[in-house]
């Protein structure tokens, strides 16, 4: 049985919190690489589930009845999304983050959303689910949401991840990549919506939308993440081998990840990324989107660096073997 499972089905004393530390590099490189093989365009998501409790803290709040669904306004604190990005010992993202505390109820069970974090062209939920009775949910169900921001779908990818907390509980955190954020520091208005569970179980969960979706309107604020955030445009084309280039086109730095954009519509299926330093050190990549449309960027993303401390270049390589297959592109 794998770690996950051991983890996922472990009756926890929530008066502990223990952590097992993990090789991160191996892991992500392991996933990264299977993830990789499901083809070219797809999404390529990496997360450290090292051992994980999370403490959920609730208070009866002012409920307001919208026909069969019902919301409530409540404090909570539970599944933070720095452990989503990090799993052991994570930073404190508290100042780009949205505490909500509002939760909804329907056939299937409440679902709280609880924090929203806005990052480079990316969005971080997490939420907290009680299934009703019946309802078979497990670690390997997938409650995936939906946002539009400002009104718009500007959605690329979507994930999500389900992880057990106590018998009945759940923590949800999705990972949404979006086109393009507003840049400007003004608070989004979001709509976000889970209208689909994902997974083996019964009572239809098949992936179909459900008649009564968990739905939020919510304002989240943008402006100490766009107080810490460097763009760098590069625009720079790599001869690669064969004829074929790679044009690195920016990157875009934050406290939380560093988002590299390109066009590798000229290139093969085998292209990836590195970002490493001068002096050699190679940065974790968490996940990427890779596309062979014309004009359509593709996207891998890093762990965050900081370019006053040391030097790092962008450098093409291949999936297979990690071979470079150029020359690297400098981060200014």
């Amino acid at each position: 049985m794998s770690v996950y499972n051991d983890l996922n089905e472990m009756r926890m004393d929530l008066s502990q919190y223990e952590e097992t530390a993990l090789s991160d590099m191996e892991q992500k490189r392991w996933v990264y690489r299977v993830k990789n093989r499901l083809g070219r365009r797809s999404t390529m998501t990496v997360r450290r589930w090292v051992g994980f409790a999370a403490v959920l803290i609730l208070a009866v709040g002012v409920a307001l009845s919208y026909g069969k669904l019902t919301l409530a306004k409540i404090p909570s604190a539970a599944g933070q999304i720095e452990r989503f990005i990090h799993g052991e010992n994570p930073p404190d993202y508290s100042a780009y983050k949205t505490i909500i505390g509002e939760s909804g109820e329907n056939a299937y069970g409440k679902l709280t959303l609880n924090e929203v974090l806005v990052d480079s062209d990316r969005l971080l939920i997490s939420s907290t689910f009680e299934p009703a009775k019946g309802v078979d949910f497990s670690y390997q169900t997938q409650l995936r949401p939906s946002v539009l921001v400002n009104g718009e779908d500007i959605q690329l990818t979507r994930g999500s991840q389900s992880i057990k907390v106590v018998e009945g509980m759940y923590t949800v955190y999705g990972d949404i990549n979006v086109r393009e954020l507003p840049r400007d520091g003004q608070p989004l208005q979001l709509t976000i919506t889970y209208d689909r569970i994902m997974g083996k179980g019964e009572h239809a969960i098949t992936g179909k939308p459900i008649e009564q979706p968990w739905i939020f309107h919510v304002e989240v604020s943008t402006s100490e993440i766009a107080a810490n955030m460097t763009i760098v445009d590069l625009n720079e084309t790599i001869p690669l081998l064969q004829g074929e280039d790679v044009t690195i086109e920016s990157a875009i730095l934050t406290p939380i990840s560093t988002l590299v954009y390109f066009d590798a519509a000229e290139a093969s299926d085998s292209l990836r990324l590195k970002l490493v330093t001068d002096s050699g050190q190679e940065i974790l990549e968490s996940e990427g989107y890779i596309s062979d449309e014309p004009g359509e960027r593709s996207y891998i993303r890093f762990c965050p660096i900081d370019i006053g401390q040391e030097s790092y270049r962008i450098v093409p390589i291949s999936f297979d073997n990690r071979e470079e297959l150029g020359q690297g592109v400098q981060i200014p």
